[in-house]
């Protein structure tokens, strides 16, 4: 009966009242058509709700450089921040990653109690700028402090460099204009120079 014999015979009529095979191609393209634009605009509904903006990034960075002020006062530092909030990555819920150095190698045993003790009493402080809450001591193979600061995760660790490390490749990779995988390197290797210069300065390993 032909490839669609079979078709004709039925007057045109598919049985569950489906459609020939030629229509049924023409319609595949108009659905698939309309679901691609709807998939799109639900994914763009989607990416609105949870990217950065200038609200959250504004309340991030303001409980980050709230962070690094206290730590600053138990004893001198510098504190970066490293991670999705300096990429502008980071989920709604998403945590805010720093890391502290000290030219002070004494401190690799005591920094952590100074810190702790230093938000527990920050927790207790009704007028504090910012609400501290839940500060807990994570004892892992990278000793972290963990706490709430306005309902934003903030962790908190002493002279790690691998966050840095990815941090300024990943910028250099982004700021770089179109070019070679080995211009991409070298970019990032300019970056991983400026951090040689950080160890150096605070004499890390």
């Amino acid at each position: 009966m032909g490839e669609h014999g079979w078709w004709k015979a039925l007057g045109g009529l598919l049985p569950n009242g489906g459609l020939s095979p030629n229509e049924a191609g023409s319609m595949d393209m108009i659905f698939d058509s309309e679901r691609w634009t709807m998939a799109e605009e639900r994914t763009a509904e989607l990416i609105a709700c949870i990217q950065p903006n200038a609200v959250s990034e504004g309340r991030r960075n303001a409980v980050a450089n709230y962070v690094q002020r206290l730590i600053s006062k138990c004893f001198p530092c510098q504190v970066f921040t490293f991670g999705s909030v300096p990429l502008k990555t980071y989920l709604p819920d998403g945590d805010i990653d720093l890391t502290t150095f000290s030219k002070d190698r004494n401190l690799k045993d005591t920094w952590v109690h100074q810190v702790l003790d230093m938000l527990q009493n920050e927790e207790k402080h009704e007028n504090a700028e910012f609400r501290v809450k839940e500060v807990q001591y994570i004892q892992a193979e990278v000793k972290i402090i963990k706490c709430l600061v306005e309902n934003i995760v903030v962790d908190i660790s002493f002279n790690q460099l691998g966050g840095l490390c990815t941090l300024c490749f990943l910028e250099e990779v982004s700021d770089a204009k179109p070019a070679t995988a080995c211009g991409i390197f070298i970019s990032g290797v300019s970056g991983m120079i400026d951090l040689l210069g950080i160890c150096v300065s605070f004499n890390l390993p």
